[in-house]
């Protein structure tokens, strides 16, 4: 008896198994395999874009260090002129624009 029920509950699992495996299973499995495709390549195009926008951010970087380091050039360049200019007054009076 116990080995009857066991085979009948063998049975059933297998042809529930094999009923499921039709042309829904190959249906779904090739969807599957486009959408894996699909995303492998925005992956790639994204691991592109990636490298692209870190040279840019380097390059942006350097950009931002050169500027830094021309200003303060030029706000050493302003002080050295302030102060030459609190040294030494001009004797001449400043010159006054000409109207046309």
């Amino acid at each position: 008896m116990r080995k009857t029920c066991v085979m009948a509950g063998l049975l059933l699992c297998v042809a529930v198994l094999v009923t499921g495996c039709g042309p829904d299973y190959k249906k779904e499995s090739e969807q599957l395999k486009a959408q894996v495709a699909t995303l492998q390549k925005e992956n790639i195009s994204l691991k592109g874009e990636v490298t692209s926008l870190k040279a840019d951010a380097e390059a942006v970087k350097k950009q931002l260090a050169d500027l830094i380091q021309e200003k303060q050039g030029l706000e050493e360049e302003l002080k050295e002129a302030e102060a030459k200019a609190a040294v030494k007054p001009s004797g001449k009076p400043p010159l006054k624009s000409r109207k046309s």
